[in-house]
């Protein structure tokens, strides 16, 4: 979605763009709200291993949008804490403004035993992680770039876009200290026109790296990376999106310069990226959401796109209810995940599908009844990581959960 032309309320933002829901009753007892037991999605049978949930040391209302892990007793999980004032006044900041103390920054950590938190200068939302190793952790927020290097977390700013209102930081990726990218894109407050843009971090600041040309209106929605030489990014070209429709952009950095690909034929008019995870040269996946109605007024289908070395080719997600947010792989599963968020219908729930190397098929949740997968993370030492939130408005909380096989 894009951000710039959609000023959404504080409460919109919990209740729609965060997909937060009223945990279901359960006959086990709850751990921070969470169901000790495995969930599966609208009664269907669930398939691939149990989650198990942790204790979080977070009382606030709060969200959980990024997680990522560096062995098994180091892992960030981040988004933001929602203060009572926010979630029982009117709707007055949006989601195209950088508002810092709306929605303050979270930051937690694994060591291996429990979650702990850790202070973190407040840039608002933070929308993404990644580290590429213990003393160089990365993280995306609404104002800003934040940098763990072992001992604190201290703030970067990246290069202001020329001629825009506004930005949004969408993705991060870090490959080693002196080698970090962000994605993200900005808008004009007058067309309400998005530009799409891509920084590098070479160890001393950020640059603004060129893209060729992709429209007039476009945003990148996803960075991720093999290496220095296998970079990916994706997002959506809204140019002639009333006539047309709108078209998926994957474009490749081979270290020297930007290759873009074309995406396979999708029936959806509607196609937005969530997230582009690299796992091997020859293994990369784009996940996402798509409609068929060009105004919106239909269900969120999921869309799941892989590259295999050759060529970009459509999974056929199933047909059905899904909105993707994040998907990744363990090594043993692919797995691909969000909510069943609707603008049909105020009523959504977890949602998960597992790949089989022919299809997609149901698969288990961490968070039973109404709630939102945000992202995932594979732990290098087996097993993945789950982050998101359950709770209505009044009720929201955080949950992290992980696999156990």
């Amino acid at each position: 979605m894009s951000i710039g032309r959609h000023a959404l309320g504080v409460l919109a933002i919990v209740s729609v763009a965060l997909t937060a829901a009223a945990p279901a009753a359960s006959s086990h007892p709850p751990r921070n709200g969470i169901s000790t037991g495995t969930a599966s999605p609208s009664g269907e049978e669930s398939a691939g291993p149990r989650w198990q949930p942790f204790d979080l040391p977070v009382l606030e209302h709060a969200n959980l949008t990024g997680v990522t892990a560096i062995g098994r007793d180091d892992a960030w999980a981040v988004g933001f804490t929602v203060p009572d004032k926010t979630i029982a006044g009117p709707a007055a900041a949006e989601a195209d403004q950088c508002d810092a103390g709306g929605l303050p920054s979270l930051a937690l950590h694994w060591d291996g035993a429990s979650w702990s938190q850790v202070p973190v200068p407040n840039l608002g939302r933070i929308n993404s992680v990644s580290a590429s190793g213990r003393r160089n952790v990365w993280a995306a927020a609404d104002c800003g770039v934040l940098r763990w290097d072992g001992q604190t977390w201290t703030r970067t700013t990246p290069v202001p876009i020329p001629g825009t209102d506004g930005y949004f930081l969408s993705g991060i990726k870090a490959i080693s200290a002196y080698d970090v990218w962000l994605s993200g894109f900005a808008w004009d407050g007058t067309t309400g026109d998005d530009r799409g843009f891509v920084q590098h971090w070479d160890g001393v600041r950020w640059q603004l790296v060129a893209l060729p040309a992709l429209g007039d209106n476009f945003d990148i929605s996803s960075v991720d990376a093999g290496g220095r030489q296998d970079v990916w990014i994706a997002g959506t070209d809204y140019t002639g999106k009333d006539t047309t429709g709108e078209k998926l952009l994957i474009l490749h950095w081979n270290g020297y310069g930007w290759k873009q690909f074309p995406a396979p034929a999708i029936t959806m008019v509607i196609q937005r990226v969530a997230r582009v995870r690299v796992v091997a040269a020859n293994d990369v996946w784009i996940a996402g959401r798509g409609q068929r109605d060009p105004y919106g007024w239909d269900i969120n289908r999921p869309l799941v796109l892989h590259w295999d070395g050759a060529a970009w080719t459509d999974t056929h997600a199933p047909e059905e209810r899904g909105d993707l947010r994040d998907i990744a792989s363990d090594g043993r599963m692919v797995l691909a995940a969000g909510d069943t968020y609707s603008p049909l219908d105020d009523t959504y729930e977890a949602y998960a599908r597992r790949w089989t190397g022919a299809g997609w098929i149901p698969a288990a949740v961490p968070a039973p009844g109404l709630a939102s997968i945000s992202a995932l993370a594979p732990s290098p030492d087996g097993g993945m990581w789950a982050v998101g939130s359950v709770g209505d408005e009044t009720t929201m909380r955080p949950f992290i959960a992980r696999t156990a096989h």
